[in-house]
């Protein structure tokens, strides 16, 4: 057979080929551009300013890192002992292990709201790496008392380990400089400046791209904190307690809500909700709450649109998974004599689990990268701050502001685009990575 017969007869297996091969090449294309860029970006500020500078600050270990060091090595002895120590009977621990399930939803939306409020990022992941060891400490004390193995998990160890590495570190050094301290250890991100050559790179410029991936966070945790709760509750009305005539209703309604353009929503927040907002954040000044009067662009905004954005994609995604749970396994609960409640929050959650955290990571992934919205709504300061009533930039928003402005091809404020673009495809794949790890963790078959 030919070459040319060999086309005729398998037209489709040649054809799908080459729209995978072209889209894994556009794939790496694009993922080449950024990193040479990138590297293109760094090298010039280390030709100036050198690759890593720091000093020496052995104090700081009484600092929010220091504190976080402390708490990350707890979670990692933690860890360590769970293995090697095997507990089968009742302790006085007990009930702070296993609390009612009402205290452990309290413990976790506490740990996620603060971690939009609280100045040391580290700190915050800490307290969040202490609740998940307290409930991974508790699900292995209750599988050695069934007489169950429990299994090491290096990775989680590593991780844990490699945090309290960072957090020591940071504790004590300070005064971070050169490319890469600059760029991934500092606040201020000032990449414009009055020089003589607009590609020079002048001393008063700064490149503190934490200003930027802190205020993201903080919008895309708050967005978690509206929408988790409302679409996961709007999810189980739907699948369990709906009558079919509302379901066949609201379901496309809510799928309808997910396909309306992202700048609709960002005016929608700038005209309405950002209003609301600042009302809230005059009564905290007048009372002292806060130092600064609030202003109409804020991450509260911002969140509180991307959250109004993703609560369709949770409660629809959630709303499947909770229908692909059998009918047998609520059958049998309810024959058991659990209650409708009871039956849903212990039966058909914990069945649909993985599908429900997949819904929570596709969502937090399209909060971290929207872009419309956030730049109409929490606005084109580039300065972090605790305070969430005031002005702050996003890093999907900056690199919309700088490619709609005058940018000469290969300056320093041209070349920041690539190295934020870079850190965020950066972030989304290890939200994406780390997502496959925890339903890998909690997926069920049937």
């Amino acid at each position: 057979m030919s070459y040319f017969d060999y086309l005729k007869h398998n037209r489709a297996r040649v054809t799908l080929f080459v729209m995978s091969l072209s889209v894994i090449l556009i794939t790496l294309g694009i993922i080449q551009t950024l990193l040479f860029e990138t590297i293109t970006f760094l090298s010039e500020i280390a030709d100036a300013r050198g690759w890593f500078t720091f000093d020496w600050d052995f104090s700081g270990i009484f600092s929010g890192a220091g504190a976080a060091s402390g708490v990350f090595m707890l979670a990692y002895l933690v860890e360590k002992a769970t293995t090697k120590y095997v507990s089968t009977k009742e302790t006085p621990f007990d009930s702070i292990l296993f609390p009612k399930q009402f205290v452990i939803y309290l413990a976790f939306i506490g740990i996620v709201i603060q971690l939009l409020f609280i100045n040391s990022l580290l700190l915050g992941i800490s307290f969040l790496f202490a609740f998940i060891t307290w409930r991974r400490l508790a699900a292995a004390i209750n599988k050695q008392r069934y007489g169950m193995k429990v299994s090491e998990s290096t990775l989680w160890q590593n991780i844990t380990l490699g945090l309290f590495l960072v957090a020591l570190a940071k504790s004590i050094t300070m005064n971070y400089g050169g490319a890469l301290g600059e760029f991934f250890l500092t606040t201020q991100w000032t990449p414009t400046g009055a020089c003589s050559d607009r590609r020079a790179l002048c001393e008063n410029m700064s490149f503190g791209v934490n200003s930027l991936l802190l205020t993201t966070l903080q919008v895309a945790f708050g967005a978690l904190i509206i929408a988790v709760p409302l679409g996961v509750g709007c999810a189980i009305y739907l699948s369990e307690y709906a009558p079919p005539r509302l379901v066949a209703i609201v379901k496309p309604t809510l799928e309808l809500l997910a396909g309306i353009p992202s700048v609709v929503y960002g005016f929608f927040a700038f005209i309405y909700i950002g209003p609301l907002v600042v009302e809230l954040g005059e009564y905290f000044y007048a009372n002292g709450w806060i130092d600064q009067p609030p202003n109409v662009l804020n991450p509260i905004n911002g969140a509180i649109v991307v959250g109004i954005m993703i609560l369709p994609l949770i409660a629809s995604m959630s709303e499947d998974a909770l229908r692909a749970v059998p009918n047998e396994l609520r059958e049998g609960s309810l024959a058991l004599g659990a209650t409708k409640i009871e039956t849903t929050f212990k039966v058909m959650i914990q069945a649909s689990l993985s599908g429900i955290i997949a819904s929570i990571i596709l969502a937090l992934s399209r909060a971290v990268g929207e872009t419309m919205a956030v730049t109409l709504a929490v606005g084109t300061v580039a300065v972090f701050t605790s305070n969430m009533f005031l002005p702050a930039q996003t890093m999907t928003a900056y690199i919309a502001q700088r490619v709609g402005g005058d940018l000469p091809f290969g300056e320093i404020g041209y070349l920041t685009i690539f190295a934020v673009g870079l850190y965020l495809f950066i972030i989304t794949l290890t939200l994406n990575l780390i997502g496959n790890r925890v339903l890998a963790a909690y997926r069920e078959a049937y």
